[in-house]
């Protein structure tokens, strides 16, 4: 690709504030030096840049969700119980601190705000001395005393999955009857950022576009259009076959399909810790198995992760489009020509 990226794959951003203009102004020139580097590792095919330590580490806090949503690989929330312990969690942001990773994700494939000890989570993730702490979740717990936790903390950015414009949508995609609930929820984050004067946290919406969705993308928008600072309009990751897969199954026609791109930034970028302490590559469950694994954060570190010979494998392949069978399942589903899902109206 001779273009630079400019952004990760499947993500149609839609701002209406300047907020990266906002975070450098709480965090200065670490933060125009972390989004520096953070755009060489989205270009890691043509500069060959591989940071010294992840640019992002993702948190995986409890492998539960209180909703069912249509396109998550729901088989993850059926495995046996697993939670990040707080003490590990900290030995965690320790090694972040140490090597100064700027960014840092609560969240992934769960809901965070089930886990009993999340204020001290985000807590230990501030301490850390990362300047753009993200975290994810589907708004269902963000309660007043949740709001008022994230403003005061200084929790840079909160990301709220919502993927419908009504009541009636919103239950066909999440499975459950939370759409007013989760809506009250964001203006109250919004009213509370707003009353207590503060700029952060940055506020994202999340539509991940699909069938049964599509139609309200545009109302989605003008729902929401400057009362938050920016919506992403995500793509679905197909899980097609991934269970077959880790159960040990081969996929009958995999190698035959074809791979428009072997591009993935993610292992380039950033670790990603679930919570029964497993490291994987990527976000994606293509790259939480065996075979892809970089250790557990219980008996390995960050850093040996980063550098050891299973991720060194992975870049490998990935440079040179002989890629394994998870990353090919994954990659050959995806739509490089149209990742962004949604083109918005113009006003």
């Amino acid at each position: 690709m001779s273009e630079e990226r400019d952004d990760t794959d499947f993500i149609a951003n839609v701002s209406f504030t300047d907020f990266l203009g906002t975070l450098r102004s709480v965090h200065g020139e670490r933060f125009s030096a972390y989004r520096e580097e953070f755009h060489k590792t989205l270009n890691y095919e043509t500069n060959g840049f591989i940071p010294p330590h992840p640019v992002t580490v993702s948190i995986e806090l409890v492998n539960r969700c209180n909703l069912k949503c249509v396109m998550c690989f729901t088989d993850h929330h059926g495995n046996a119980k697993a939670t990040l312990d707080l003490e590990t969690a900290t030995r965690i942001f320790t090694q972040c601190r140490d090597l100064e990773v700027p960014a840092l994700v609560i969240g992934m494939g769960s809901e965070p705000l089930l886990y009993k000890n999340i204020r001290e989570v985000l807590s230990g993730a501030k301490a850390s001395g990362a300047i753009d702490i993200f975290l994810g979740t589907n708004g269902v717990l963000l309660d007043e005393e949740m709001c008022e936790f994230l403003v005061q903390s200084g929790i840079d950015r909160v990301e709220i999955s919502v993927d419908a414009a009504s009541a009636g949508t919103y239950l066909k995609v999440r499975q459950k009857d939370e759409f007013e609930r989760v809506t009250a929820n964001i203006r109250r984050l919004i009213e509370t950022r707003k009353r207590l004067g503060s700029k952060l946290p940055i506020i994202r919406l999340c539509f991940c576009t699909l069938e049964v969705n599509r139609h309200e993308r545009q109302a989605f928008l003008d729902e929401w259009r400057d009362k938050v600072d920016y919506i992403d309009f995500q793509l679905a990751v197909d899980h097609t076959g991934l269970k077959e897969m880790l159960a040990g199954k081969e996929l009958a026609g995999l190698h035959a399909l074809p791979l428009p791109s072997t591009y993935c930034s993610y292992p380039f970028s950033s670790l990603h810790v679930y919570a029964d302490g497993e490291i994987a590559p990527c976000c994606s469950f293509h790259g939480k198995n065996a075979e892809m694994s970089l250790g557990n954060i219980r008996d390995t570190t960050l850093p040996a992760a980063w550098s050891g010979a299973p991720l060194q494998e992975i870049r490998r392949q990935l440079l040179s489009g002989a890629v394994n069978d998870y990353c090919r399942a994954c990659l050959a589903k995806r739509d490089q020509n149209s990742f962004s899902g949604f083109a918005p109206e113009k006003d």
